[in-house]
């Protein structure tokens, strides 16, 4: 009788062969296979106005294909122009002007200098000394950063016209694929049936179900919060009149997005640099605007994702953490959200990892 591993074994090494597999799939085979991914759900987006054309209006396949993967492409077009053009130009305004928007931050640093000066003088005079050297040092750094920050975005944007051919090669394919899977998505998706086993043909039809449920909900829901903070945001940045208010809710609408952190993380230091300055009214408003920002989200994020995929605090911070350390940013999303439908698949019984 062949002897089996202890299920704790079987587990850990389960769970490595699952983060070696999409640390593989992330890193090698999704830049490769991302416009081919995206024109197949464009194609599956677009199935059942390219079945009701050809079956109740009797068009050729192929024009209805054709025609429903234009509308698709013109309406991701039209929302480039409208709102990614114009978001793209107010960063670049910000990235230029960065510097002279620094212009008071040395006052800030020798306001900082002058409260921990006041705070160090009960100190031994060896620490005094000590303390002194490290805030002129901090503060010869500190006035480095506006200047390093924008030559490293303008550098990143270089970087990124250097690589636009690239770009519009994958766009192009994705555009010629999108009507290519479309025109043949009935045999694409029979082909692909058929290389399931009959004997899994309903569990993976269920868990199919079950994750795109599950996925369906997350990101309903995690658009749903950051639409909402992206707009309570531009607003409450607009009656302050902070220039490029958009740009800059949008950023920070994303962090708010990532795990762990929040509209905090950019709103309080912003805040506290403004009591510092002087600029009480500003500082009050961004302290105001957080409160009124974590008090909504605290109210919708309950109803809109509430507790039902169950995934611990510590275990998601660990997903995050992992993700993060193999995959970079994109990993702290997409790690904890595998963690979500791992637990939701063994919740379901279809994969016994923990109890």
């Amino acid at each position: 009788m062949e002897k089996r591993w202890p299920r704790p074994a079987r587990v850990c090494l389960w769970a490595l062969g699952t983060a070696a597999a999409v640390w593989v799939f992330l890193k090698f085979l999704l830049p490769c296979l991302w416009p081919f991914l995206l024109a197949f759900l464009t194609a599956a987006v677009c199935e059942p106005a390219v079945g009701f054309l050809s079956d109740r209006c009797h068009l050729r396949r192929g024009i209805a294909s054709a025609f429903c993967v234009l509308v698709i492409l013109a309406s991701l077009v039209g929302f480039f122009l409208l709102v990614v053009v114009r978001l793209a130009d107010e960063a670049v305004g910000l990235l230029e002007e960065l510097p002279q928007l620094a212009a008071g931050l040395p006052e800030v640093l020798r306001r900082v200098e002058l409260l921990l000066r006041r705070a160090a003088e009960s100190v031994p005079a060896g620490v005094r000394e000590y303390l002194d050297g490290a805030m002129r040092a901090a503060g010869e750094r500190a006035a480095e950063i506006p200047a390093a920050l924008s030559a490293w975005a303008l550098g990143k944007l270089r970087a990124a016209a250097a690589g636009a051919p690239g770009t519009l090669l994958s766009l192009a394919t994705y555009a010629i694929g999108s009507f290519f899977i479309s025109a043949g998505f009935p045999s694409i998706r029979a082909f692909l049936a058929r290389q399931v086993p009959a004997s899994l043909g309903k569990t993976v039809h269920s868990v199919k179900e079950d994750i795109l449920d599950g996925a369906g909900k997350w990101l309903r829901a995690e658009t749903a919060l950051l639409g909402v903070t992206f707009l309570e945001l531009t607003a409450a940045f607009t009656v302050m009149g902070v220039e490029y208010g958009a740009v800059i809710a949008l950023l920070t609408a994303l962090i708010d997005a990532l795990p762990v952190f929040g509209t905090g993380a950019v709103l309080l230091p912003w805040a506290a640099v403004n009591f510092i300055a002087g600029d009480t009214r500003r500082g009050w408003g961004l302290a105001i605007t957080y409160l009124l920002v974590t008090i909504v989200r605290q109210c919708l994020e309950p109803k809109l994702i509430g507790d039902q995929f169950g995934v611990a605090p510590a275990a998601a911070l660990l997903a995050m953490y992992t993700g993060f350390r193999l995959c970079g940013v994109a990993g702290m999303v997409l790690f904890p959200f595998g963690l979500m439908l791992l637990n939701q698949m063994n919740t379901k019984g279809y994969i016994k990892l923990w109890k």
